[in-house]
């Protein structure tokens, strides 16, 4: 032990007896009891920490115990929580499902409302016009739908409810592309069809568009194997022969009027003078219809057609007048200068009786007036251009070529004027039987006016022919079709027919009849021997013993031929922009009309437009369709 050791040490330091070794001893000694003190703090130390770590063990199996204790009370609480999640779960679920059972969409969502959905969001519609920097734009509000998938993601309405969100349609409906061919019944020649039919626009000819789709069709046929097109009513061809009907004549009459005027007059010259009054009045005429809006049509050119064989009346009797006096040995000059003065008058009075005639026209109403208007004044054109050719351009030119003129007789008018002198004094000395003649006359013309007969247009000698057929009440569609296929086979081989279009009229769009009715296109050889009446007749021989009512047209001429397609309302004004407003102001009232489809405005300038692209999703966010973000916006343009 300590005590022991400092005992040995000190025992040695006094025995020993070098100081030096002394004072090692010593030095030895110190260390050693520092040491021994050291060591002593450093076991008090470990005693404390001993004891320290005790009381640390004893805390924690007092914290082991205290954390058992309340394990098994929070796995206890935990466990009576879990059971009331359950319940409150259950109850919930419960809830939810009464909840959804009383907010059922079912009453909501209908095909009326889909229906009405739909039309508002596939619109399209001019608003108005605004002006920027000194230009004029047209605009135009939303589009139409395009494609299937635009039909599938739209938008019905928005709940605001995350749990349910935005209904599409394609929620709510199984949206696919159908083929309905076993529905529609379209045939050419016996064999299944599709037909299409296509309408032109109102600023656009006839003539121009079935061009331009034959065109089509062709370049078609030609890059796809297997594809045919069959026009089965092309409403160009009448336009076609109308027009070439009218303007032959048009010629014919000119052609015709100085041939007869060479043979009277028997000289080349005056016939020259007069035959130049024609086309220059034709000129004016045309002229005069250009700035008075009158169109280039079968109406007005059938006016044209009337008016050439008046157009050289005038000129007759100046030429007339003016060759009497040059037979009189009046010089050329003057002959043209008094013969032209001395009928002006007469021609004048002439003149304006002729046209009068057609003044009671301003007073009609409805399509009469539209059809002879144009007639009307163009006669009346030409005969005001004749007037002012047969007294301006005829003495002139008389002046010129009429200054070595002879006398020339003329045996078979000199004749006919000798028996006509001679009727003439037998008339007047049996005045009461020529009264009695011209009253039978007037009874019998009357009598065979009566018993003509009349038509709105008459019948054309066409390429084409149409047939309907109705079956009995109470028939089926299959009956029809059945039937339709009958007179199909019984038809087809007759002489002249060849190529037949059957279509049921049901698919024949927005004018549709029932679907106890079929019609069908007769294509006819052009080089057929027999007319199309005598093709009728064979029809109808081949299917009298059928049960159904078959009609026939021996011609497709339609009134829709001779003009635009459709109707159109036409406005009139002095203010181009206030007729745009209110063109497009009616045009709206129109798109609301049942029964309407496709309105334009018309003269919608391309180039100046301003396209209102509405995204449909948004706007239903905030309960607005198309429909309605064109009213607003038309509403702040018009100033409404």
């Amino acid at each position: 032990n300590r005590e022991e050791i400092q005992s040995k040490l000190n025992a040695l330091i006094i025995s020993e007896g070098d100081p030096a070794v002394q004072e090692q001893l010593k030095l030895t000694l110190n260390q050693l009891n520092s040491e021994i003190e050291t060591m002593e703090l450093e076991k008090a130390s470990l005693e404390e920490k001993k004891k320290g770590i005790a009381v640390s063990e004893a805390e924690i199996a007092q914290g082991k115990s205290t954390l058992k204790a309340e394990m098994d009370k929070a796995r206890t609480q935990l466990n009576q929580g879990e059971n009331k999640l359950n319940e409150s779960i259950d109850e919930f679920e419960k809830k939810r499902e009464e909840a959804f059972n009383q907010a059922s969409l079912d009453g909501v969502i209908s095909k009326e409302m889909i229906s009405g959905i739909l039309t508002a969001q596939n619109f399209s519609m001019p608003s108005g016009y605004i002006s920027s920097e000194g230009m004029d734009y047209l605009v135009k509000i939303g589009d139409k739908i395009e494609n299937i998938d635009e039909i599938k993601n739209l938008m019905l309405f928005d709940t605001g409810e995350k749990a349910v969100g935005k209904i599409y349609l394609k929620d709510v409906a199984d949206i696919n592309n159908k083929d309905n061919s076993d529905k529609i019944y379209a045939k050419i020649n016996g064999n299944n069809a599709v037909m299409l039919t296509f309408q032109k626009q109102s600023n656009f000819s006839t003539r121009e568009v079935t061009a331009n789709i034959n065109e089509k069709m062709a370049k078609l046929t030609s890059e796809n194997l297997g594809l045919f097109f069959t026009n089965l009513m092309d409403q160009g061809i009448y336009i076609d022969m109308v027009v070439s009907s009218v303007l032959k004549n048009v010629i014919y009459g000119g052609i015709l009027a100085i041939v007869i005027l060479l043979i009277f007059l028997r000289d080349l010259k005056p016939t020259l003078i007069i035959a130049v009054s024609i086309p220059i009045s034709i000129i004016f005429a045309i002229a005069m219809m250009y700035f008075t809006g009158i169109t280039i049509n079968v109406i007005s050119l059938a006016g044209l057609a009337l008016g050439v064989g008046m157009l050289v009346d005038n000129s007759i009797v100046v030429i007339e007048n003016i060759y009497r006096m040059r037979n009189e040995g009046e010089s050329a000059k003057k002959a043209a200068v008094e013969g032209a003065r001395e009928v002006a008058g007469a021609l004048m009075a002439s003149t304006l009786t002729t046209a009068c005639v057609f003044l009671p026209i301003v007073f009609t109403k409805g399509l009469s007036r539209e059809l002879f208007t144009d007639m009307g004044l163009t006669i009346a054109y030409s005969l005001f251009a004749s007037l002012l050719v047969a007294l301006a351009l005829v003495p002139a030119m008389a002046s010129g070529m009429l200054v070595n003129i002879k006398e020339r007789g003329h045996n078979v008018l000199d004749k006919f004027i000798g028996v006509y002198e001679k009727a003439l004094s037998w008339s007047l000395n049996h005045k009461s039987i020529v009264m009695v003649m011209a009253l039978g006359l007037f009874l019998f013309s009357g009598y065979l006016a009566i018993n003509m007969g009349t038509s709105f247009i008459p019948e054309m000698e066409t390429p084409q022919m149409s047939l309907s057929l109705k079956m009995p009440e109470g028939s089926s569609l299959q009956d029809l079709r059945d039937m339709s296929d009958k007179v199909l086979d019984r038809i087809i081989n007759i002489e002249g027919i060849e190529t037949i279009g059957a279509f049921q009229n049901q698919m024949m769009g927005p004018a549709r009849s029932n679907t106890e009715t079929m019609s069908m296109y007769l294509i006819l050889d052009e080089d057929q021997k027999i007319n199309n009446k005598e093709i009728e007749k064979e029809i109808k021989k081949s299917t009298a013993d059928l049960d159904c009512e078959i009609s026939v047209a021996t011609s497709n001429m339609d009134m829709s031929a001779l003009g635009g397609t459709g109707i159109e309302v036409l406005v009139k004004g002095r203010e181009f922009e206030d007729l745009r407003e209110i063109a497009l102001d009616i045009s709206k009232i129109l798109e609301d009309t049942e029964g309407t489809i496709d309105v334009s405005a018309g003269r919608d300038d391309k180039s100046r437009e301003m396209k209102v692209i509405v995204d449909k999703e948004k706007a239903m966010e905030k309960g607005l369709t198309v429909a309605q973000v064109f009213k607003e916006i038309n509403s702040v343009i018009s100033g409404k």
